[in-house]
């Protein structure tokens, strides 16, 4: 690959000098105290660690992990060829000491304390995932300096926030392929994520072998499913990193994938297949009400609980899935049942009429309860979307809460009242490319409900990563780093709330995340290197590097309102391969470019106004390496006026900071080039607008979702 890359061009260094503080450190999610010592501690090849405890295959294994990563980190050869955990910890540099082996669980104790001095690290905690808690945060203080990496002196007392630290990915829309569920695993247990929500099964496909019931992936998967040795392994790699997995199996509607392996369980006949549950192209002159009646009017597959055979086939089915899913919680969804295809069956509706039952939310309920019943028979509690919860739920069953209307704080504090607890994925949802500050700003307890109240009913979060938009190309620049920073806003304090210093942790741990976890970089050199048929891949990644998806379900709301779109832009089958396929949510250049702006503005210094000229006209002759590469390149072609866009509002900005033309007419110039084209917009809008107009708006507190 013939490519001249940089990320960040020459920001990087930006933030990184100085005497380090607290503040400085960086730590994701930020430990609940840290106080900084004098002094530090310098790996040298004399590093090795010891460890006291009753005996943990998994913190053993932590440990080799740290070691080894560290090593290659550093660069520095450590004596240990390996970690058996009988090594004598007195003649250790870094002794772990904990008390006791426990499996991954919600509510497992998972506080530690860190303590580094010039001489020694010392780790210890009640447990052994504890400890593995703990060797993260002590990783993340590595710092390189010229002679060498070193930890500052600190101690660190650390413990949680919330119980339950989750993310959820969409398996069933877009198959995720194993070895990237994997991959999140490992970033998920670099920022302190307890739980893995894996949404097995939707209209669009069932992603799990089934022994008992084959037909769900021989009809139901279109070939892409894990099979139950992949499953196995994915829970015993998270459960060694201290994360649970949770399968969703989405009922009784969202449930096609399901039907067209088995259409008894159905409310009515049909040909069944894996498939979208809305035919959205059959709509004369599309408009977004129109498509909301669709919604709420059209009869879609939907399981029938009025059978007994029904129950037959989910008991054995979820006896099944528990032998390979251990973790004590089982998701069944729930969620988006408009009823219609109850309402318009006169058997069901007749069931209805004998029990009593006056709107079909009733009979939702009578079918949760009897799931409830069963889960229960294989020692799993229930979880449901937010729609699940009503006055006969019993109050074991987890409600999930996730839709970002108004009244969500009424809701939890019904729900909490009602003494059922809650995981929040409200403000957390991935799929409306919202930029990490708005998750980060968004606290899972509402204002309205007391310390007591949440502490018993609010178990905490999830992000979740709906996959309408997202495939295995693109899961992790879609996913990571933005979860990150919903991680610390779920392990470390309410009060921390600074979205600048968080950004400024986010680019160090995205860094770490790559080195050791996810493969994000790859992937977003990956697409763009498609477009330039492996030639020079600078032009194209400097134009991704400052533009990022619109925001909210604009591009989802744009393909179903384009007549004879919606098929060809959002099957299983589209290719995701466009540049708001490859761009990040957040633009770590546009940051920094902002801060560059932001100094400008405020100290009018030499310095400043050379380094933000400097980076204009990069942007600017851009275009002509960009579109002599487009000469060959098709993609490159359709997307040149984003490239025209980017040169000619940096060469606007160029013309107002060398006091040219007129500053009205700059600013609705820029206006104009900043509007959304393919799906993405400039990410340095304001920052080119200040150097217009000499004041830098603040970033919006919250977008609209269409």
């Amino acid at each position: 690959m013939r490519i001249i890359f940089t990320t960040l061009l020459i920001f990087s260094g930006l933030l990184s000098a100085g005497a380090q503080a607290p503040d400085s450190l960086n730590l994701m999610p930020r430990p609940q105290a840290v106080k900084l010592q004098t002094g530090k501690f310098v790996f040298t090849g004399r590093f090795a660690i010891g460890i006291n405890g009753p005996g943990s295959p998994k913190l053993i294994a932590a440990a080799n992990r740290f070691y080894l990563t560290l090593g290659k980190r550093t660069g520095v050869v450590f004596p240990q060829e390996y970690i058996s955990g009988k090594e004598n910890p007195a003649d250790a540099q870094l002794t772990i000491s904990y008390q006791k082996s426990i499996n991954a669980a919600i509510g497992m104790d998972e506080s530690y304390t860190l303590t580094v001095t010039p001489e020694k690290i010392a780790l210890t905690a009640p447990t052994d995932i504890g400890a593995g808690r703990g060797l993260e945060t002590l990783y993340q203080l590595v710092t390189p300096a010229g002679s060498g990496f070193y930890c500052p002196a600190v101690e660190i007392n650390d413990v949680p926030r919330f119980k339950w630290r989750g993310l959820m990915i969409d398996v069933a829309r877009h198959f995720i392929p194993f070895d990237v569920l994997k991959r999140n695993v490992d970033a998920m247990a670099i920022v302190k994520m307890n739980v893995l929500h894996l949404h097995l099964s939707d209209d669009e496909g069932f992603r799990v072998e089934s022994k008992v019931y084959p037909k769900l992936q021989e009809n139901g998967s279109n070939g892409s499913f894990y099979t139950q040795d992949q499953v196995k392994e994915l829970v015993n790699y998270a459960h060694d990193r201290g994360i649970i997995i949770v399968p969703e199996f989405d009922l009784p509607g969202h449930c096609s994938s399901i039907l067209a392996a088995y259409p008894f369980l159905a409310s009515y006949p049909a040909s069944y297949k894996p498939a979208r549950r809305f035919n959205v192209d059959t709509i004369k002159n599309p408009s977004l009400g129109k498509i909301m009646q669709l919604i709420n009017q059209t009869q879609t597959p939907t399981i029938d609980p009025t059978k007994e055979t029904t129950y037959v086939f989910f008991d054995r089915f979820f006896k099944e899935m528990s032998g390979i899913f251990p973790d004590a919680y089982l998701h069944v969804g729930a969620d988006e049942n408009n009823g219609v295809a109850w309402k318009q069956n006169p058997q069901i509706a007749a069931f209805m009429k004998a029990k009593s039952m006056k709107t079909t939310d009733d009979l939702q309920a009578y079918f949760v309860n009897r799931m409830h019943g069963i889960a229960q028979k294989y020692n799993k509690r229930i979880i449901g979307w937010e729609e699940t919860f009503n006055a006969t739920v019993p109050q074991d069953v987890i409600i999930q809460k996730w839709k970002p209307a108004a009244p969500a704080d009424t809701l939890v504090k019904s729900i909490v009242g009602h003494h059922n607890q809650v995981i929040v994925s409200a403000g957390y949802y991935l799929d409306l490319y919202f930029p990490a500050y708005i998750h980060y700003l968004t606290d899972p307890v509402p204002a309205n409900l007391t310390a007591t109240a949440a502490d018993k009913g609010i178990l905490g979060g999830e992000a979740a990563m709906w996959s309408e938009l997202v495939d295995g190309g693109n899961e992790e620049i879609r996913v990571w780093p933005r979860t990150a920073a919903i991680a610390e806003r779920f392990w470390s304090a309410a009060g921390v709330r600074d979205a600048d210093d968080m950004y400024r942790r986010l680019w160090a741990v995205d860094f770490e995340l790559n080195d050791r976890a996810v493969n994000e970089y790859g992937n977003y050199i990956k697409i763009p290197d498609r477009w330039v048929n492996d030639e020079d891949l600078n032009p194209a990644i400097t134009l991704c590097n400052v533009y990022t998806q619109v925001k909210g379900y604009k591009r989802l709301m744009a393909a179903l309102l384009s007549p004879g779109e919606v098929h060809a832009k959002t099957t299983l089958t589209t290719p995701l391969v466009g540049i708001a396929d490859a761009v990040h949510t957040d633009s770590e250049t546009g940051w920094y470019f902002r801060h560059w702006v932001a100094t400008y503005l405020d100290k009018h210094d030499a310095a400043s106004l050379a380094q933000i000229k400097s980076q204009l006209q990069r942007w600017q002759s851009n275009k002509a390496r960009f579109d002599a590469l487009a000469a060959n390149s098709p993609y490159l072609q359709q997307i040149a006026d984003l490239s025209d866009n980017l040169s000619n509002a940096a060469g606007i900005a160029l013309q107002a900071l060398n006091n040219e033309g007129i500053k009205d007419d700059q600013l609705k110039q820029l206006q104009q080039l900043e509007k959304p084209h393919h799906d993405v917009q400039l990410a340095i809008g304001q920052s080119l607008e200040a150097l217009v107009t000499g004041k830098l708006k603040p970033e919006p507190a919250a977008y609209s979702m269409f």
